[in-house]
């Protein structure tokens, strides 16, 4: 199997080992700046957020901002580490974007540092495993609602975000997929959207090889030609309307299947490595 993914995805061989091992410690070393820093936002920033903004929903919407401003220094410093280069296709649309649902494509780790550092005021819905860990867990039970709430009170969360004006970051395959292929996509967005009455902005993040970022993939690891790229195509909006005349289950399953449509790597050819 392996051989032949080889043949149908070939990765370009190493030409220069100097620069190549330079981008793998690289990246080892922004990952552990970007660790630290969580540590610290934890231990020092949240605190000091708590005592000057309340009530709670007023304490998410500007530490939110927070957390955005953080992510976007983060990118800019591994683009002067000359790791990443990032490019939208619709320059600022995601930044001015209000109480939406922004769904991607999730093929590579630094895909959410990508997307969080695109919108000012940004919620997602976390794994319950990353609410249980350690430092991680102070920052995420605080800012956002993991996906072991139950699905109705996660709604009423999410309403309060919209009105606030927050959107909503989700990747619909649950977890990275591997460069041969997507998988399957969750109902989760499509059933918001259609709670909440919200439009879904797919995006899908093309580029090059993500070699080091992926399922599986070892630490020490990079694409072996270039630096990452995350190309941002911004597509048209999705309205639930168009299916409210269904059944739920039926309406959900539709809206899942449009957006995976949308967002498969068949209908983005031109944008994949």
């Amino acid at each position: 199997m392996d051989e032949i993914k080889e043949l149908l995805f070939p990765e370009k061989k190493i030409t220069n080992y100097p620069l190549y091992f330079y981008r793998v410690f690289g990246k080892i070393f922004a990952l552990t700046i970007f660790g630290v820093g969580t540590v610290l936002l934890a231990a020092l920033c949240f605190p000091i957020c708590k005592l000057i903004f309340r009530p709670k929903p007023r304490f998410r919407y500007h530490t939110r901002y927070l957390i955005y401003i953080l992510f976007n220094f983060f990118i800019k410093f591994l683009r002067l580490l000359g790791l990443v280069r990032i490019k939208v296709d619709k320059k600022n649309y995601l930044n001015k974007l209000e109480s939406a649902i922004v769904v991607a494509n999730h093929s590579a780790y630094l895909d959410s540092f990508v997307m969080l550092a695109q919108l000012k005021h940004a919620t997602i819905i976390p794994k319950a495993s990353l609410s249980e860990k350690n430092v991680m867990k102070l920052v995420i039970n605080e800012l956002y609602t993991p996906n072991s709430v139950p699905f109705n009170e996660i709604v009423e969360r999410v309403k309060e975000d919209f009105a606030n004006k927050n959107t909503l970051i989700m990747f619909p395959e649950g977890t990275r997929s591997t460069p041969y292929g997507q998988n399957y996509y969750k109902k989760g967005a499509a059933r918001i959207s259609l709670a909440t009455g919200v439009p879904i902005i797919p995006v899908y993040i093309g580029g090059n090889s993500k070699k080091g970022l992926g399922k599986g993939d070892k630490i020490l690891e990079y694409n072996h030609s270039d630096i990452y790229s995350f190309d941002l195509h911004i597509k048209e909006p999705v309205y639930p309307d168009e299916f409210k005349d269904l059944p739920e289950p039926i309406a959900a399953k539709r809206l899942t299947h449009k957006i995976r449509d949308i967002l498969s790597d068949e209908a983005n050819a031109q944008y994949r490595y």
